[in-house]
């Protein structure tokens, strides 16, 4: 059973559909030594568990046996599971990727990283990856409605699909708050920006759950949220109004507190200017609806494959109950 239990994540947990002695845990730096470890023509499962994709390219995971998984931690952090009273250990196990799907991850990251100049400074490289998310990421939530007119996904944290919390909203191309931060997060550190995900309240119409990001550029901290703006461009409104500059007053954080009340902002003037600069290099759509319903035919398969992540228990023995959950459902 996946036990909320209070604070942080339980990796021993998280590692339930694993033998323990075929976790193996390090980084891009000595990838070829965590495969040696691995035997291919073993009948069991093997999971390499990294901090983040960061040196990693494509040809180096075609090297993974058929019967590894990989593990991106990414902004799943400790300091992230502070946000919540519960553990969170399924979001850790849903972000463990196939050998194919690691390979689509990186093939999407590549082709963003393609327009980045690299003459740019970090605020330029920063702000051109919240402009591609704007662009190509669709913003819903689980309570959204599919054209059948029923939700997206099961409420809650625990059980709704990885598309929400982890990298496969990147390829799959739709995402909610909990998502969008998670990536841009990831797509952050692989410039050496200094970016972690945030989870806390947002503060409209009342109290909602919600994650957001905090880069820090040359020792300044500067609130990132991409989702707001996403939501204006599937309206047809292309603006900058969370990169650097959104009301910081109307976001409470229950983790890295210490940034979120030290934060700097970002001069608008140079934002319109960057923004024309940045966007240019951006291809843009609007096949939002495309997405929706990409994500509804494929949302059972994934189903499956979170159940594989969790040792066989998905539908029966995880704690299902949306107040302990304290799901980032924006």
């Amino acid at each position: 059973m996946i036990l909320l239990s209070k604070g942080g994540f339980n990796e021993e947990e998280t590692f339930k559909a694993y033998n323990i002695n075929n976790v193996i845990k390090g980084d891009s730096s000595n990838f070829e030594e965590m495969i040696s470890k691995i035997n291919p023509d073993s009948k069991e499962k093997y999971l390499i568990q990294i901090p983040s994709t960061k040196g990693l390219t494509i040809d180096m995971i075609e090297k993974l046996p058929p019967n590894t998984d990989m593990r991106v931690i990414g902004g799943l952090t400790e300091e992230y599971a502070k946000s919540t009273a519960y553990n969170w250990d399924n979001l850790r196990e849903n972000a463990t990727y196939s050998k194919c799907e690691l390979i689509d991850i990186l093939k999407k990251i590549e082709e963003i990283e393609k327009g980045i100049d690299p003459n740019w400074n970090d605020y330029e490289k920063a702000l051109y990856l919240y402009e591609y998310l704007k662009y190509d990421i669709t913003y819903r939530t689980t309570e959204s409605k599919g054209n059948d007119g029923k939700p997206l996904d099961i409420r809650g944290n625990t059980n709704r699909t990885r598309t929400w919390d982890t990298l496969i909203g990147l390829t799959n191309q739709l995402s909610t708050c909990s998502g969008f931060a998670h990536i841009y997060q990831e797509l952050c550190t692989r410039q050496g920006i200094e970016c972690d995900k945030i989870g806390g309240k947002y503060l409209l119409n009342g109290e909602g759950s919600h994650a957001w990001n905090i880069i820090t550029i040359n020792g300044q901290n500067f609130l990132v949220d991409t989702i707001w703006d996403a939501q204006d461009y599937e309206k047809g409104i292309d603006h900058v109004t969370a990169f650097g500059n959104a009301d910081s007053n109307k976001y409470i954080a229950l983790c890295s507190k210490d940034k979120q009340q030290n934060l700097s902002k970002i001069n608008p003037d140079w934002i319109k200017m960057a923004h024309e600069k940045v966007a240019k290099n951006i291809p843009k759509e609007h096949l939002h609806q495309e997405k929706v319903e990409r994500f509804i035919k494929m949302r059972e398969e994934d189903r499956i494959r979170m159940k594989q992540l969790r040792g066989e228990q998905l539908n029966n023995n995880i704690i299902e109950n949306d107040t302990i959950n304290n799901g980032l459902s924006r």
